[in-house]
């Protein structure tokens, strides 16, 4: 079933029904072949992000049960991160080669590439004790499956929803001003956290007016890629700094720099130009337009 929440039934029972179908593809994805385990960490780790969103929407009802969740929620995806972010750093580097392909096709840069290969997975196998750290979060996502029935969700219909989707609206809107005032990698990265949330929101959401909320959906989750893009390439740029021999010799290095300032420089343009549009609208007006479609498709389906 689909990551969504249904105005014409019961909203605690459809936020549970939600999180396990989320965990339980979680578990699948990591329970696949060693050959697929790099793409398996992958989907799993995307379905802790939707969990974590989905807490973050039920934060004010489920209280001290939230940090405690999240938290839990937050630790297995590092756990599992190692192997993806050596990863997620070769698809930086073939997304920025796409963009100058004569730059990127010389020998040097070749060579640079097998360098990461190599860094990503050597010789096709992952850390020591990475299969053990699976196992680990195999049984963790088992608990939490059994902890979960015990979620306490007063109140019912959108008012169980309403306070988590107001506040991580209202950090998007805050975190979107401070990162156009200063622009830092920090700033950008903790932006593009809240806009991977409302933009989950609004998918969990969007049965109250799919036209709209996906169309919404669709924008937000551009505007998250381009920052995540974005962010790969400033960790690129730090490897650099830790690491010069990597990548070549010093001319090589200005080269791919310059590259990678020019590349930052359009993606940032391009997500806070999306962004202004997007959070716009105050935080008040936002959550009493999404509750008025969740009223209106109650009772149109009544």
């Amino acid at each position: 079933m689909a990551y969504r929440i249904r105005p014409a039934r019961n909203a605690s029972k459809e936020v549970r029904k939600a999180a396990l179908q989320r965990i339980d593809k979680a578990i699948q994805s990591l329970g696949v072949e060693p050959a697929e385990r790099a793409q398996g960490v992958h989907e799993a780790r995307k379905r802790f992000k939707e969990l974590r969103a989905l807490l973050r929407l039920l934060r004010e009802p489920l209280g001290t049960r939230f940090t405690l969740d999240n938290r839990r929620l937050r630790d297995m995806g590092r756990r599992l991160a190692e192997s993806r972010d050596a990863a997620a750093m070769l698809e930086s580097w073939d997304a920025l080669a796409r963009t100058d392909q004569a730059l990127f096709g010389s020998e040097s840069l070749q060579q640079v590439r097998g360098r990461l290969q190599q860094r990503a997975a050597p010789d096709g196998e992952v850390h020591a004790g990475f299969e053990a750290e699976i196992v680990q979060v195999l049984d963790e996502l088992r608990t939490l499956t059994q902890d979960l029935q015990q979620w306490k969700l007063p109140g019912k219909g959108f008012g169980l929803l309403a306070g988590g989707l107001r506040r991580t609206y209202t950090d998007g809107v805050r975190d979107l001003a401070r990162a156009q005032e200063d622009g830092s990698d920090e700033l950008l990265h903790e932006w593009r956290k809240r806009v991977k949330d409302h933009w989950y929101h609004c998918l969990l959401l969007s049965p109250c007016w799919p036209d709209a909320l996906e169309s919404r959906a669709e924008q937000l989750k551009q505007v998250a890629d381009a920052l995540g893009d974005d962010h790969d390439l400033a960790m690129m740029l730090q490897l650099m700094q830790r690491e010069p021999d990597m990548f070549g010799a010093l001319q090589i290095r200005e080269g791919l720099q310059r590259c990678i300032e020019q590349r930052r420089g359009q993606l940032q343009q391009r997500a806070l130009r999306h962004g202004r549009r997007l959070y716009a609208e105050s935080p008040k007006a936002l959550v009493a337009r999404i509750e008025a479609y969740w009223r209106i498709a109650r009772a149109e389906r009544g």
